[in-house]
């Protein structure tokens, strides 16, 4: 009797193990897909610095033709584009960071492990949207440095 109590157990601690093993494989891929936001959230950083960087270049292009040319209009449509494209930047980096901490919060919601306080492409990202937002307001209110 003791043999076959025994050899119930054991199956019963088997599975035990198993179903821990599956827990920890789980809390794995979680981490595994945390970090793959956090690498898609910097791509759209560095798309949004992309655009940020273009229009602020054609804006100052602009200008630069508009001191050049004598206070004749050269091409006024080349403002438009450049506020345009500070804006898509400024747009874009903030649906990629309200994505990112949507599906962070998801993630949590299923488990995932405290990995640090904060992100620190979360941070940046709040940091390069105020650097956006100035730079469209100086851009179009002409502050000079």
């Amino acid at each position: 009797m003791g043999q076959e109590n025994n050899s119930q157990t054991q199956p019963n601690e088997e599975r035990d193990q198993a179903a821990s093993i599956v827990g920890d494989l789980a809390k794995f891929a979680l981490v595994r897909t945390a970090f793959s936001s956090e690498r898609s959230l910097m791509a759209w950083i560095r798309t949004s610095v992309s655009l940020y960087t273009f229009g602020f270049s054609i804006a100052t292009f602009a200008d630069y033709l508009q001191r050049r040319s004598e206070g004749v209009r050269f091409l006024p449509n080349i403002r438009r584009v450049s506020y345009i494209l500070i804006c898509l930047g400024i747009l874009s980096l903030m649906l990629a960071a309200i994505e990112h901490a949507s599906r962070l919060r998801r993630m949590k919601e299923l488990g995932l492990p405290n990995i640090s306080r904060s992100s620190l492409p979360m941070v940046a990202s709040v940091l390069l949207l105020a650097i956006g937002l100035v730079t469209l307001i100086g851009i179009v209110l002409k502050w000079s440095l």
